[in-house]
């Protein structure tokens, strides 16, 4: 073998050397890395009514000895989910999924994040499903999985429903919508009362979601106001009532607890101009104030020119 070959071979040699030193510390990074980032996945509740938000908390641990960041990647998101029913079939998301915003995880810290696995995948569908969430981090091109959890979602029992007629000066004024009000079991004796509104003309729904316990002693109260908001009181408590009043487009723009005194009861009363209100029993506040501020007054609070008794 002559000179330049020799030389050729050693450089061919370090050059492998190199590459495969490279390779291997790359190897044992990301397995350090992948050993020390743990992330989990763990559902508000194992139940859910059927267009409820399905919520839950995303875990991410960083043991990794040094600062992570998780961001955006070519377009793509670091936090992806992947959600089968009950037939074990994989359900695509309704629309793209919005990039979560990026986030920079200090060594030793954890990161909690609220999802809602249903915002972008379909979840409507009686039955049960298995969510697991993916976490993409892009630094090291690996992607970390959450164990498999299960939700079941089913529907309520239907109370009532009324369909009004969006008013004018909204930019669905001449629609119809559907108000309902349904219960459902939590366990076995823990019950809610919910609220539904949906689009009577389509059947989209709009929103679900629980207005509180609900003792069914009492039945709920409801009225419709002349700008087709729904009132409702019920019983949430031995003695206590939530009242809730919700515009057309399904939010809660007032809310308040009353609390009954003997015979005196809250009740929902509708006026001959189509006003709601609640009159009767007494509001939290009100029933939290002591016997002495009821009964008696302080003396700085005298009027003036009342003489002192001796």
């Amino acid at each position: 073998m002559n000179w330049n070959s020799h030389h050729n071979m050693k450089s061919f040699c370090c050059r492998y050397l190199r590459v495969v030193c490279v390779a291997f510390s790359l190897l044992l990074t990301t397995e350090f890395i992948e050993a020390q980032i743990q992330v989990s996945l763990k559902m508000d509740r194992s139940l859910y009514v059927a267009h409820e938000p399905v919520t839950g908390e995303l875990t991410i641990i960083n043991r990794a000895g040094r600062d992570l960041v998780f961001g955006e990647s070519e377009g793509l998101s670091w936090l992806d989910f992947t959600v089968y029913n009950g037939k074990g079939h994989l359900i695509s998301p309704v629309q793209r999924v919005r990039n979560e915003k990026p986030i920079v995880l200090a060594a030793g810290q954890s990161h909690k994040h609220k999802v809602t696995i249903n915002k972008y995948y379909p979840m409507a569908q009686i039955g049960i499903y298995r969510v697991k969430a993916t976490v993409n981090f892009p630094q090291i091109n690996r992607v970390f999985n959450t164990g498999v959890v299960s939700v079941q979602v089913t529907d309520g029992q239907a109370l009532w429903s009324q369909i009004v007629g969006v008013p004018q000066g909204h930019p669905r004024a001449g629609t119809n919508r559907e108000y309902s009000l349904m219960t459902y079991y939590h366990g076995a004796r823990n019950k809610s009362l919910y609220f539904r509104l949906r689009d009577s003309d389509s059947g989209m729904v709009f929103r679900t979601y629980p207005l509180g316990d609900y003792i069914s002693v009492r039945p709920p109260e409801h009225a419709i106001d002349r700008t087709n908001r729904l009132h409702v009181l019920h019983m949430s408590s031995p003695q206590k009532y939530s009242y809730i009043v919700i515009d057309i487009d399904g939010d809660p723009v007032i809310q308040e607890r009353y609390v009954e005194k003997g015979t005196n009861r809250p009740r929902i009363v509708t006026n001959d101009s189509g006003s709601v209100a609640v009159a009767g029993g007494l509001t939290e506040a009100e029933a939290n104030v002591n016997y002495e501020k009821k009964q008696f007054r302080m003396i700085s609070e005298r009027p003036p020119g009342m003489p002192y008794l001796p």
